[in-house]
C-alpha cells in the first residue's frame, strides 16, 4: 500500500511538472546600424531576463525553450524566425516575449534598424496554441502596443476567435505610455523597467508574503518603482485579458 501511495504521489507530481512549459523569446539591442543612437544596457536587459527565466524562481526554463537575441543577432529576420518557437506550445503552456531597445508608435526597432511592427508580434501570438501569452516591452512609446488604431496593418489572416476563450490570459506590460520615453539608469546598470520587472518577479513584489507574485502585485511594484526612479517621467502600463490573481511566479 505504501508503495502504491508513493507511486501515485510521484505520478501526480510529474503531471504537475509537465502541465505547463514556457517558451520565451528575449531580445535586447544596444548596438544599432546606421544613424540610430546606440543604447547602453538593452543587451544587458536581455541577459538579465534570460538568467531569471533559467533560474528556479523564473521557472527553470530549459535552454532549448529560450531564444535570446542581442545586438547583431537581433535582426528583423532572426526575430521573426525566433517567434516561430511559440508554435511549439500546447494550450496548457505559456509563451513570453521580452524586448529591450528602441521603439516608436506601433513598432520596435531591430538591430538592422528595421521595424518589428507590433502587429507582427501579435500575429505570432495568434499562431500559438498557448493559453497564457506575455509581453514585456522596455522601449520608448511601448505603451502604443495597446492601441490598435496606431498600428499599421500587415498581411496576415485575422482570426480573433481565440480571444473569446475564457481560459485565455494575455498580459502586456510596457515600460512607458505611448507618449513617453523609456529610460536607462546607469546606477542600476539596466533599463529601469527591466530591472524592477525582474526584481519584482524574483519576490520583491510579493506584498502579502504568500509565496506567489500575482500579476496585480507585479504591475503595482514595477509601476511604483519606475515612477519613483524616473521622477514620474515614465509610467509603465498594463493591458490584456487576465485575472489580477494570475501568478507570474511561484517562489
Amino acid at each position: 500500500m505504501k508503495w502504491f501511495l508513493l507511486s501515485a504521489l510521484i505520478w501526480v507530481a510529474t503531471i504537475e511538472v509537465v502541465a505547463q512549459q514556457t517558451y520565451a523569446v528575449v531580445v535586447g539591442v544596444s548596438d544599432y546600424v546606421g544613424t540610430r543612437n546606440d543604447l547602453h544596457f538593452a543587451d544587458d536587459d536581455a541577459w538579465l531576463v534570460t538568467r531569471f527565466l533559467r533560474s528556479p524562481k523564473g521557472g527553470s526554463i530549459p535552454p532549448n525553450h529560450i531564444i535570446t537575441l542581442t545586438n547583431g543577432q537581433a535582426t528583423h529576420a532572426n526575430v521573426l524566425q525566433a517567434l516561430r518557437i511559440f508554435e511549439m506550445a500546447r494550450p496548457s503552456d505559456r509563451i513570453l516575449f521580452h524586448f529591450s531597445g528602441h521603439g516608436l508608435d506601433g513598432t520596435f526597432f531591430t538591430a538592422d534598424d528595421q521595424e518589428l511592427l507590433h502587429q507582427e508580434l501579435k500575429a505570432a501570438f495568434r499562431r500559438s496554441a498557448a493559453k497564457t501569452k506575455i509581453v514585456w516591452a522596455d522601449a520608448c512609446h511601448s505603451g502604443s502596443i495597446r492601441q490598435s488604431s496606431s498600428v499599421r496593418p500587415i498581411n496576415s489572416q485575422k482570426n480573433y476567435s481565440q480571444f473569446n476563450d475564457p481560459s485565455l490570459n494575455i498580459i502586456v506590460m510596457a515600460s512607458s505610455r505611448s507618449s513617453q520615453n523609456s529610460m536607462e539608469q546607469p546606477f542600476l546598470g539596466q533599463g529601469a523597467f527591466t530591472y524592477f520587472l525582474v526584481k519584482g518577479a524574483q519576490g520583491d513584489a510579493d506584498q502579502n508574503h504568500d509565496g506567489i507574485v500575482t500579476i496585480a502585485e507585479h504591475y503595482q511594484y514595477v509601476r511604483d518603482r519606475v515612477q519613483q526612479v524616473t521622477h514620474n517621467a515614465q509610467i509603465p502600463i498594463i493591458t490584456g485579458k487576465f485575472s489580477n490573481t494570475l501568478p507570474i511566479t511561484i517562489l
